[in-house]
């Protein structure tokens, strides 16, 4: 069965002990790819969540990394 969704994500950060926590959640929420698309469709849908996260968390350590080059 095949699914597409939306992912939703929640942040919290802390500073503590000479460095920053970071915690992230991710939450998808799914209903099934209409009938006869999950060919086209699915490929991306499922890839999505994925590279999206993995963007932000390589953006977030970067950011962090300048920061403590100031």
């Amino acid at each position: 069965m095949d699914f597409c969704g939306q992912m939703e994500t929640w942040w919290h950060m802390e500073e503590r002990d000479g460095g920053v926590y970071l915690q992230n959640e991710a939450v998808t929420l799914t209903r099934n790819i209409p009938a006869g698309l999950g060919w086209l469709i699915g490929p991306f849908v499922t890839s999505i969540p994925k590279e999206t996260l993995e963007f932000t968390m390589n953006a977030t350590r970067e950011a962090v990394r300048r920061q403590g080059k100031r």
